[in-house]
């Protein structure tokens, strides 16, 4: 009997998911561990492996179907030696068919025609959401993705050209707003960051730290050219944390459930931009790994969240995160709790100042960053987050034994 294959759970809290694209054509022999499609989460997109062999020989959803529910049937995977009688028999039983010996080839091909299918244009579902909401006919779009597939900004620049016709003929814009759905990932970031700040008792913190000596030592490292990738202020804010959380265990625990959950590892997460929202990846042992390990990690995975290639297991766990917006100028802010974390570092740009030196008699320019931080107090008191940040500050001032 062939195998109907129904959509995976990719998650715990999966319930549906976006069906990109199928890596596997119909008629194609499958592996076990072959990558035979790939599907979107809230989170990322994810290639999915095969676990059994076969043969594709009927894909029933098709690329491009969004929200399709955690165990619907999508494609019909059939073995060795099994007849096209034995593949409609299975297509008929999903559609809910009657089937029995004597039902004509015939009907059995109605029962397929009846399976709704998607227009066969390679678009992303963003574009296509996008498509419908700006009334662009999809069709009519050369893509400029992979493989010639429709993305985002395809719709984006079309919806300009439109735009630019109407001023163009009017002399007025055609346009003077748009209303769009709320992406997938927005959505769910809005909804969890709303549930943070509204449940979750925030206190706030800042705490400034000289930073001279650590850009010093990442120019001339980084001017020495001995490394691949150069290091980044990030790198050694992630790895002068991860000690600092060694240095005070009290604040890496979090709330779970009504208990507190007490971590023996160190994870950092890492607040990366995408287009739609943020990613946050998490460095597993930060306080174990070396600045190079910790630089060429992060580079890594921040490339996945971008392309929406992190797998759950890289952006789950720990129990602080680290949000950095200083490459964008900014000088201090504090953010909302990432929940279930208990806390959050906000980290602004370094400022060249005038202060004392330690003896207080002469004054020296000096590079301060200011670092903020938002604690959740169900589980860290003033006290603990205070030392923590204390610890922080002192790690980022003795840039030397950060990159031991």
């Amino acid at each position: 009997m062939p195998l109907i294959y129904k959509m995976p759970a990719l998650s715990p809290t999966m319930r549906t998911g976006n069906l990109v694209s199928w890596v596997k054509k119909e008629g194609e022999w499958i592996e076990p561990g072959d990558v035979i499609l790939e599907i979107e989460t809230d989170k990322a997109v994810m290639e999915v492996e095969a676990v059994n062999k076969g043969t594709l020989a009927k894909i029933i959803v098709s690329a491009g179907t969004e929200n399709v529910a955690v165990d619907t049937p999508i494609a019909i995977i059939s073995q060795a030696g099994e007849t096209d009688e034995a593949v409609l028999s299975a297509i008929a039983e999903i559609a809910g068919a009657t089937t029995s010996q004597d039902v004509c080839i015939q009907e059995k091909q109605e029962v397929i025609d009846i399976i709704p299918r998607r227009s066969t244009v390679k678009a992303s579902p963003l574009a296509r959401r996008l498509a419908d909401i700006r009334h662009i006919d999809i069709s009519q779009i050369v893509g400029t993705g992979p493989g010639g597939r429709i993305v985002k900004n395809d719709i984006i620049n079309a919806s300009r050209s439109d735009e630019g016709h109407a001023e163009r003929s009017t002399g007025i814009s055609a346009i003077r707003y748009i209303d769009e759905d709320m992406p997938k990932m927005r959505r769910i970031i809005a909804d969890k960051l709303t549930r943070s700040k509204r449940e979750v008792p925030h206190f706030y913190m800042t705490l400034d730290a000289d930073v001279t000596s650590l850009l010093s030592i990442r120019d001339e490292i980084n001017k020495s050219g001995q490394l691949g990738n150069k290091l980044t202020v990030n790198d050694f804010i992630i790895k002068a944390t991860a000690l600092a959380m060694r240095d005070e265990p009290n604040v890496n625990i979090i709330w779970i459930d009504g208990r507190i959950r007490k971590f023996m590892a160190v994870d950092v997460a890492v607040a990366v931009a995408v287009d739609d929202g943020l990613f946050t990846p998490v460095i597993k042992d930060a306080d174990k790994k070396g600045i190079v390990e910790i630089s060429n990690e992060m580079k890594e995975l921040a490339d996945l969240a971008k392309k929406n290639r992190l797998t759950p297991s890289q952006y789950a766990g720990g129990s602080i995160t680290i949000s950095n917006l200083g490459m964008y100028g900014v000088n201090s802010f504090l953010s909302i709790i990432n929940t279930p974390h208990s806390g959050i570092l906000s980290i602004g740009a370094a400022k060249k100042t005038f202060t004392y030196t330690d003896d207080g008699g002469a004054l020296e320019r000096r590079s301060i960053l200011t670092i903020g931080y938002a604690i959740d107090h169900r589980v860290i008191d003033g006290r603990a987050a205070a030392l923590f940040l204390n610890a922080l500050a002192r790690r980022l001032s003795a840039p030397a034994v950060l990159i031991l």
